[in-house]
């Protein structure tokens, strides 16, 4: 079999042509998809995040791009495709935002190669308040009643001994002088017996023992 210069020439073309298209095809397989990024401001509570704040981009659970607050409360976020990041933008999903921890309102969506402008927004959460304990009612005191003392007996006091003053001894009629009435009328009646005894002759001796 004899092939002519034309048809051999003709095959190394087509097979050039061939393996051209083939590395074409594969250098397009393997270039990466660029990113969505995403910019605007954030706010928080109604002010300006402040500077330095992490902004965060998730599509489903997977972080596909973060950035931070910059001057004026700004900021930019470059989410990634899923060609450079399994699990993350195909052109249409959902693109959520987080601001140092706490979600955003606003969500986006992927868009290969595109500069989408989205103002976020953190709603500040309203603090739970704080229970106020209340305080427990102190007890009522119960006045305990105050015993009534215990009499005390006094002692009855025993009587005091008086002591016998001895009985005076018989006045002694005076031999002479006045005395008092009753002894005037004895001294009288005494003289008169004397005077009857002296008569009788024995008045010496007994007015003399008087007398004594």
């Amino acid at each position: 079999m004899r092939f002519s210069i034309t048809t051999i020439a003709g095959s190394v073309a087509a097979v050039a042509l061939a393996a051209s298209a083939a590395l074409g095809s594969h250098a397009a397989l393997a270039q990466p998809t660029p990113p969505n990024r995403f910019f605007g401001t954030v706010t928080v509570a109604g002010q300006p995040a402040v500077q330095g704040a992490r902004v965060e981009a998730r599509i489903g659970n997977n972080v596909c791009g973060t950035g931070s607050v910059g001057p004026g409360g700004t900021y930019q976020v470059d989410v990634a495709s899923a060609s450079t990041q399994p699990g993350c933008g195909t052109d249409g999903a959902t693109v959520s935002f987080s601001v140092d921890g706490r979600p955003a309102t606003q969500t986006g969506t992927f868009q290969t190669g595109a500069f989408t402008q989205l103002n976020l927004t953190v709603v500040q959460p309203t603090p739970t308040p704080t229970p106020v304990r209340t305080p427990t009612p102190a007890p009522t005191p119960v006045r305990t009643p105050t015993p009534a003392p215990t009499p005390v007996r006094t002692p009855t006091p025993a009587p005091t001994a008086v002591a016998q003053r001895p009985a005076a001894p018989p006045a002694r009629l005076p031999v002479t002088g006045a005395g008092t009435a009753e002894e005037a009328g004895v001294n009288g009646a005494v003289l008169a017996l004397a005077a009857a005894l002296a008569a009788a002759g024995l008045g010496g001796v007994a007015l003399r023992r008087r007398a004594r």
